[in-house]
């Protein structure tokens, strides 16, 4: 073998040998480093589990509350809504009883019949206050009879009341 080969041949087994020992360096450091990341995960992952805990208990606190919160709003909504169907209701019933002092018997009945339903929705809705508003179906038959034959002497004071009264009771709530 000639001298050029030597140099090679020792040049080749010294590169071998320092790239053996880079290899094996870098084998310890990759070793290390996955020891330090599975030790972070360990602690990060015991330090995140009570603050999922947490999260999730807030969460649950946030639904319950905005829940009752939208019951709370469905619920004044509806109560608006009673109320203002009990208005228009005493409107109607003013209404009526205009056309009664008028001397327009059947018109004033035919508005005092147009009543009657949304008075009963009215019971059916409000169970507090159902069988009130439902007994005002005989009282407002009674009157209609009566102005329809012609007799407008009675008016339907009673019934006006008893929605007012109604109505003052929904304010309260």
């Amino acid at each position: 073998m000639n001298h050029f080969q030597h140099v090679v041949l020792s040049m080749s087994l010294v590169l071998i040998s320092y790239l053996v020992f880079q290899n094996q360096q870098l084998r310890a450091e990759i070793q290390v480093l996955t020891t330090l990341q599975q030790g972070s995960s360990t602690v990060l992952a015991e330090t995140l589990a009570p603050l999922a805990i947490k999260i999730d208990a807030i969460n649950a606190v946030t639904s319950k509350q905005g829940k009752a919160a939208d019951e709370a709003e469905k619920k004044q909504q509806a109560l608006a809504k009673q109320r203002s169907e009990l208005s228009n209701i005493l409107a109607t019933l003013k209404q009526a009883n205009q056309l009664r002092t008028d001397g327009k018997g059947k018109e004033a009945a035919e508005k005092l019949a147009s009543a009657k339903k949304p008075i009963w929705q009215a019971g059916d809705t409000l169970t507090a206050q159902k069988t009130r508003l439902q007994a005002l179906m005989g009282p407002i038959d009674k009157f209609m009879a009566a102005w329809k034959s012609g007799d407008t002497s009675t008016a339907p004071d009673a019934v006006s009341k008893e929605i007012e009264a109604v109505l003052g009771e929904l304010g309260h709530e």
